[in-house]
């Protein structure tokens, strides 16, 4: 690492900009804005530089560089269109011992000038060591639309209660607790929100601060500033539950609202399909219980689920429940739902993308195509009690897709037989859908269950019972070397 990256006091320093064309223009802004005291050396000003010494932002030097210009100078900035003029300002400023940067010739820089993103006194500094300043500036741009005004309300609000949170509680090691458990709850949602007070609120009740300071409302409205919490040993605040869909297994296809949640949970809740990785996206500090169920045998009963997601709930912890696919497309998240509410848990579903579509789209099968299929159907092969599905009606549907069959395949293949489904009907196996081990299973109605057995194939899987599997050979995406050859 050539550069070593630090962020400058200027308040009150001397900074020399030789040059006032449009490239000194984004360099003096800056500097103003730090508190410097700023001296351009230009015989002309650019018209924007002109308004600003006008208003008077600097001190203008209307004539060339002179040696001797740079005595005082703690920091000086080379931006004329002369090579010569700037070498000659960058051997002076070394020999004064002042830090220097010419613009655009990184030989010549005693330091770089990164792009640099501002949400209140939160500042990020991109750097591409002066190789690719285009690429800092579309890094920078992509951060400024991620990292919105929350940001910098947030720091507002944490410089009124840091020196009353430090007095409170004098561990550097519990404090540190505190912090990330505040950066990582749902405080900064509430402030993108616009709901300052209920902010506060969730501050005082992470901190243990009755009251940080505080005045005004986010509309300028004056209010008391107090918040008051329970005493020690009452009952803490309901916290929440969400029940948020991780998409068909691949961590990337989680939706941003559920990726934005996760970010805030005191409790991740998770099932056997759950990525791992997508677990990995909960703060450091929140717990993570697994509640995995494999085929025909449970970690946890779903009563025990439900009992977990309000228990944790009304210990005022936010708990994420993080369910493969979509909560409600044969994920109980139904269930779940309802026991929140009856115990007068706030609960939110965040929906996920369906194995159902993300699957089979990943195999590239889709599930209706024009003049081949206007309908699908989707049915599990597991349902509670002893009666079975309809197949005479679901052999009419022109594509069945079937979760959790694997282990009844040769039932399947069979009622749909004597439904009058056809048995060279299109049939593929996605098992792993999205991932990098994806396998695909091709046949037909007649012969998968053995190509199944064959190609050993195991859950998670899901059966595609229709004629648009065929378009699979012309629309599958390219495969990962991780994927097995289909078995014909």
């Amino acid at each position: 690492m050539r550069y070593y990256p630090v962020l400058l006091d200027l308040a009150g320093r001397e900074c020399v900009v030789v040059g006032g064309g449009t490239i000194a223009e984004g360099k003096v802004a800056p500097l103003v804005a730090a508190g410097a005291r700023v001296t351009v050396i230009a015989p002309v000003l650019a018209a924007a530089l002109a308004a600003q010494h006008r208003a008077g932002w600097f001190t203008h030097v209307a004539r060339d560089y002179c040696r001797g210009d740079l005595v005082a100078a703690f920091l000086v900035i080379a931006a004329t269109d002369d090579a010569e003029v700037n070498h000659l300002v960058h051997a002076e400023a070394v020999a004064a011992g002042a830090l220097i940067n010419v613009v655009d010739d990184p030989p010549y820089c005693g330091f770089i000038l990164p792009s640099v993103m501002r949400r209140g006194d939160l500042t990020v500094a991109v750097s591409t060591g002066g190789h690719a300043p285009a690429l800092a500036v579309r890094i920078r741009e992509r951060l400024e639309r991620e990292l919105g005004d929350e940001y910098g309300r947030f720091l507002e609000l944490a410089a009124q209660f840091r020196t009353a949170l430090a007095d409170a509680v004098p561990t550097f090691e519990e404090r540190k607790r505190i912090w990330y458990r505040l950066v990582d709850s749902d405080v900064l949602a509430l402030l993108r929100a616009g709901e300052v007070r209920r902010a506060r609120m969730r501050i005082a009740e992470i901190t243990g601060l009755s009251d940080f300071g505080l005045t005004r409302d986010d509309a300028g409205r004056t209010d008391s500033g107090a918040t008051s919490l329970p005493p020690s040993g009452a009952p803490r605040t309901v916290g929440r539950v969400f029940l948020v869909g991780a998409g068909p297994g691949d961590p990337k296809l989680v939706t941003a609202r559920g990726l934005e949640v996760l970010h805030c949970a005191d409790v991740v809740v998770y099932d056997r399909l759950v990525s791992p990785g997508l677990v990995d996206e909960a703060p450091a500090h929140a717990d993570r219980v697994f509640v995995g169920k494999s085929p025909g045998r449970a970690c946890v009963s779903q009563e025990g689920i439900n009992d977990l997601l309000v228990h944790e709930a009304t210990q005022g912890r936010t708990v994420v429940r993080l369910k493969g696919g979509d909560p409600f497309v044969f994920g109980r998240g139904s269930e779940e739902m309802l026991a929140c509410v009856k115990a007068g848990v706030h609960v939110e579903v965040v929906p996920g993308v369906s194995s159902v579509l993300g699957a089979t789209a990943a195999a590239g099968i889709p599930v209706t195509a024009r003049g081949i299929a206007g309908s699908f159907a989707v049915v599990t092969a597991h349902r509670a009690g002893d009666d079975d599905h309809d197949w005479r009606a679901l052999a009419r549907v022109d594509t069945l897709i079937i979760l959790m069959g694997v282990e009844r395949l040769r039932t399947i293949a069979d009622a749909l037989l004597a439904a009058a489904r056809a048995p060279d009907t299109p049939v593929a196996i996605v098992e792993n859908g999205t991932l990098p081990g994806q396998r695909v299973v091709e046949g037909t109605l007649g012969t998968m269950a053995a190509l199944a057995a064959a190609a050993d194939i195991r859950p998670p899987a899901l059966i595609v019972v229709g004629d648009t599997v065929a378009l699979r050979a012309t629309l599958q995406p390219q495969h990962s070397d991780a994927e097995m050859a289909d078995v014909a």
